[in-house]
């Protein structure tokens, strides 16, 4: 019934499977080019001359000119230009900037301080209804040459909305105008701190009663406002040494409370400064001996930082002088918005000026309404030397500075007075008198031997200070150990 089935077999021709077809081939490249090149360096040569000697040069070419020299033209010539070229030459040599060796082959006893030159500027008299004639500010230039005024008033006791002006005479002029300011700048607003860029003196920093801060660019005559202005008058400024090369800084103070620190692009066409950081003095950061309650801003009148190798301070450590009186140490550096890192022993009244010495790096000099000057040491609350300030109640101590050559002498002005100090002792060297009206503000130069007071009638005076009181060999060691010495008595109580 069943059986086994074989099935046929089919065949299917496969068309992928084929027989693989091989065929060689050859190529050839180009050769290759090769050159061949030599290069034959300069061979040195030396060569020798032989010149006159410079006595036999001079000789033979007099010889050649005395043949060609009118003679009598000569003679007329100098005869015409003696007079002028004597009168040059004496006033070189009295000129102590140009040759110091002068100071000390003259009179080494001379303590007189005379007046060398009196500036006003007729513009900012004849401004009609117009307060802002007071010379409230006053800064040099580095190098002595150059004075910028600020015009302004001290009694605005609301804001202000009449211009006022900054006004900048160069000494050394051929023919100084003192009745014309070399450049002059108009602003919205009184004056109350100018300062001259000590390394760079196109720069000029001003600030305004209406809190603006701008800098003045005298080469370009352009003007480079803040950013963002105060909340109150701006009363000081400073220059200080800025990290990157490319850039300016400056520090504002001002009667908000509010420390800024701008910065400024040097080679940069701009009409902007930018706020690097802001901090501010609180009532709540000061101790109670302060004597100040609540948390409220503590306004800024004057301040100043250490200087040590250069002529910009480096270093983010300023004092500050406030309307309460307070003499405070600040530090600009860090994030925190709060600066205050020491606390003096207060005034009684606003704190006018101060300025740290050059010759001791931990001493600085304040003055304030009540007629005191003290000495401090930045490590110490309490001052190591006072000076009290005779005369009338009346004669508000509105400067003081440090002389800039002898260690122990400080200038103090006093009503219409100059008082010189012994500051060690301390004892009065000598007061002079410039008669009225006041004087508002003062300066040493920082380069040549003389002071700038400004008075609250717009007259600046250029004072001379006599050799005694700029340079005494016989004593500055003394003097240098001295200041030292103050600092050593106190530390040892």
């Amino acid at each position: 019934m069943f059986h086994d089935y074989e099935s046929k077999t089919f065949e299917f021709c496969s068309f992928w499977k084929t027989e693989k077809k091989l065929r060689d081939c050859n190529s050839q490249t180009s050769a290759i080019l090769t050159y061949d090149v030599d290069n034959q360096t300069t061979r040195p040569r030396d060569a020798e001359c032989q010149t006159e000697t410079f006595s036999q040069l001079m000789k033979s070419k007099l010889a050649h000119q005395d043949e060609n020299i009118d003679q009598e033209k000569l003679s007329k010539f100098l005869s015409n230009v003696e007079e002028v070229v004597s009168k040059q030459l004496k006033i070189n040599i009295s000129c102590n900037h140009l040759y110091s060796w002068s100071l000390k082959h003259g009179n080494v006893n001379d303590k007189s301080i005379v007046c060398e030159h009196v500036l006003d500027e007729d513009g900012v008299k004849q401004e009609k209804n117009n307060i802002n004639k007071e010379a409230t500010c006053i800064s040099w230039s580095g190098s002595g040459a150059s004075i910028v005024v600020g015009f302004g008033t001290n009694e605005n006791i609301s804001w202000s909305e009449n211009k006022s002006f900054v006004c900048l005479w160069n000494l050394d002029r051929p023919k100084l105008n003192p009745h014309k300011c070399d450049h002059k700048l108009e602003v919205e607003s009184s004056v109350q701190a100018v300062a001259f860029h000590p390394t760079l003196p196109q720069y000029i920093a001003v600030g305004l009663f209406s809190g603006v801060v701008l800098v003045w660019n005298i080469v370009k005559d352009d003007i480079i406002y803040g950013e963002s202005p105060h909340e109150d008058p701006v009363t000081s400024l400073l220059w200080f040494e800025h990290q990157n090369n490319k850039y300016l800084r400056l520090v504002s103070g001002s009667t908000d409370g509010k420390l800024i620190s701008w910065r400024i692009r040097k080679d940069k066409d701009s009409n902007l400064m930018k706020i690097d950081q802001t901090k501010k003095i609180n009532s709540k950061n000061l101790p109670r001996r302060a004597g100040v309650k609540g948390q409220t801003a503590i306004g800024i009148t004057c301040l100043d930082s250490p200087i040590h190798d250069s002529p910009l301070p480096s270093s983010g450590t300023v004092v500050v002088g406030c309307e309460n009186g307070s003499v405070i140490k600040c530090s600009l550096e860090g994030v925190e918005s709060n600066p205050v890192t020491f606390v003096y022993d207060n005034h009684v009244g606003p704190v006018y000026s101060i300025q740290w010495s050059k010759f001791h790096r931990n001493l600085f000099i304040t003055c304030a309404m009540d007629q005191l000057c003290r000495i401090y040491h930045a490590l110490q609350t309490n001052p190591l030397r006072e000076i009290r300030i005779g005369g009338s109640v009346s004669n508000h101590i509105y400067s003081v500075c440090w002389s800039t050559t002898r260690p122990c002498m400080a200038y103090v002005t006093s009503g219409t007075d100059i008082e010189v100090w012994d500051v060690t002792t301390p004892s009065l060297i000598l007061a002079t008198k410039l008669g009225k009206p006041p004087i508002t503000s003062m300066r040493t130069n920082p380069s040549r031997p003389s002071i700038a007071t400004g008075c609250s009638n717009g007259v600046v005076q250029i004072l001379k200070l006599g050799s005694r009181l700029v340079h005494a060999d016989d004593v500055i060691k003394e003097e240098t150990m001295a200041l030292y010495d103050i600092t050593k008595e106190t530390i040892n109580e």
